[in-house]
């Protein structure tokens, strides 16, 4: 899987779980931090949930705790295969 096709797919988990933020969640990037998303811990949960369906996959707990950016969560994902 591309970069660029993981930054669509965190793009569209964010609009999932938090549509009303979706014109601020159209300048994620790869360097994009997670805290900077005014997204809370439910949100992410359900964003990690919506990504683990999509790519058919589940995110190790200790993997997780290490994701800061979008760039994290790119080599993590690129790291297993999709």
């Amino acid at each position: 899987m591309s970069e660029r096709e993981i930054i669509d797919l965190v793009k569209a988990a964010l609009n999932k779980v938090r549509p009303e933020f979706a014109t601020e969640f159209e300048s994620v990037g790869i360097d994009t931090r997670f805290e900077s998303l005014r997204i809370d811990s439910v949100d992410t949960l359900r964003m990690i949930t919506f990504l683990e369906d999509k790519l058919g996959f589940v995110f190790q707990d200790e993997d997780l705790g290490r994701i800061e950016t979008v760039k994290d969560l790119t080599s993590l994902i690129q790291k297993s295969g999709r």
